[in-house]
């Protein structure tokens, strides 16, 4: 018992060390960078809520880093009620975006606002209550 507590001491520390090498050095993985950021609002709202907030100056932020000059803004409302309401719906949404990028330093004439065409994928009624912010052009 022992000699397993000895070695258990000796190479306890060497141990410790190698994970927190493999940490720091987990930190240093590169990650491409993002091109979109979504902004999702709650039911019937076009308020930005404190962490839409956020994500659009990260988006802001990620630009001018990359000195992205072109920026698409497309809003959702959701498409199982009247059309023209969840299109009047999503354009507030993308509209209260555009000034919220333009607030934080991007040039209106910089951005692009489109339509949003849901993908088969992206059928549920919280993935239709968005704006995304797209990094370039498409």
């Amino acid at each position: 018992m022992k000699r397993v507590s000895a070695f258990v001491r000796r190479y306890a520390s060497l141990g410790a060390v190698s994970l927190m090498a493999t940490g720091l050095l987990a930190g240093c993985v590169s990650h491409p960078p993002r091109d979109d950021y979504v902004v999702f609002f709650d039911k019937d709202s076009v308020t930005l809520s404190p962490t839409g907030e956020a994500i659009v100056a990260s988006a802001v932020s990620a630009a001018q880093k990359r000195h992205i000059s072109q920026i698409t803004v497309s809003g959702s409302a959701g498409k199982n009620e009247d059309p023209d309401v969840l299109k009047k719906l999503a354009d507030a949404r993308a509209e209260n975006v555009i000034d919220v990028l333009v607030k934080d330093g991007i040039g209106r004439d910089d951005i692009r606002k489109e339509a949003f065409v849901p993908t088969s994928v992206e059928e549920s009624r919280v993935a239709l209550r968005r704006v995304t912010v797209h990094l370039g052009s498409h």
